[in-house]
């Protein structure tokens, strides 16, 4: 989209095996990796390398490289990249902080429940909100990360909203990780990378 005017389809992800709904797709900073989340019970985090697709060697992504969940009855629904760990708000298993250095091979570095009763495993009745019924789909729904300082805040549909610190993540910028700072807070400051200084006017 550096054109909105001459928008470019770059590479899309399609026909992937059991996925017939798609909820959540988050980019790691450089463009090269993508994580993307189902809606559904049993759907763990997909790890997708769009690289073939940028490269255009292929026209379309179809198969994960590799894959995330907290617990295979349940599901992780958000998820905030902030290189290289992902941190996710996986309903009735809590906040989890990933590492996907390797993302064939992302682990848990990190988590806190933040839901304090039991997690039915069975979806919702149909028709019900999904809020008020003791489902896989209630808990920590929603989280941020504040790149200044590294708090973390989680908003838990039941418990209500958390806010945490991890050890030895006192911020992010992504050029400490040779990555572009790029992620899913604006810097409203500076703006995106690469946009010119505003003069400041006395």
């Amino acid at each position: 989209m550096t054109r909105p005017e001459e928008p470019k389809l770059l590479a899309t992800v399609t026909g992937v095996a059991g996925v017939d709904y798609a909820h959540t797709f988050v980019p790691t900073p450089d463009g090269r990796y993508a994580v993307a989340e189902s809606e559904h019970q049993y759907q763990p985090l997909k790890i997708f390398d769009l690289k073939p697709a940028l490269d255009g060697t292929v026209k379309t992504i179809s198969r994960p490289v590799g894959a995330w969940t907290s617990d295979w009855k349940h599901l992780p629904h958000q998820m905030e990249m902030r290189w290289p760990y992902m941190f996710v708000a996986s309903y009735g298993d809590g906040l989890h902080v990933v590492n996907l250095m390797d993302p064939t091979n992302p682990y848990t570095v990190g988590y806190w429940d933040t839901f304090d009763r039991p997690t039915l495993e069975t979806p919702p009745p149909e028709m019900s909100n999904n809020a008020n019924v003791n489902s896989v789909y209630v808990g920590a729904f929603g989280i941020d990360v504040r790149n200044a300082d590294g708090f973390i805040v989680i908003s838990d549909s039941r418990t209500g909203s958390w806010g945490f610190r991890m050890d030895g993540f006192d911020g992010w910028n992504g050029r400490q990780w040779g990555m572009p700072n790029v992620s899913g807070a604006q810097d409203w400051d500076n703006g995106p990378e690469g946009a010119p200084k505003t003069q400041r006017v006395s």
